[in-house]
């Protein structure tokens, strides 16, 4: 798994070059481009963590992705803010889920 774990971390930065050659100066669309690579980055995790809550966070940031890339004209800036505030929301989140997890697992079950 932790070969898995390494091959996953470098599609977000192979997901980067993409993001920069299809940009053809349009700058703007450099966050809601970004949320897709990172948010579809974080798909894999549900299998390597075995946390459905990863796939909340991909969903969340992929849908308000596109959303910014097709939908809604934003400020340039604005995904970066949002995706900040998803992971740093998910991290708390998460952490409860892990700590509950080994709570679980630590008492049988019960």
């Amino acid at each position: 798994m932790a070969g898995l774990s390494m091959q996953i971390a470098f599609t977000v930065p192979i997901g980067f070059v993409v993001v920069v050659a299809m940009l053809g100066g349009r700058s703007e669309l450099f966050f809601p481009a970004s949320m897709v690579i990172v948010g579809a980055h974080y798909l894999p995790f549900v299998f390597l963590y075995g946390m459905r809550l990863f796939a909340v966070l991909s969903a969340a940031m992929v849908v308000i992705g596109v959303l910014f890339l097709y939908g809604m004209p934003v400020p340039s800036a604005v995904g970066g803010w949002i995706t900040g505030a998803l992971l740093v929301a998910f991290a708390f989140l998460l952490r409860a889920s892990a700590h509950s997890l080994e709570n679980t697992a630590s008492t049988g079950g019960r």
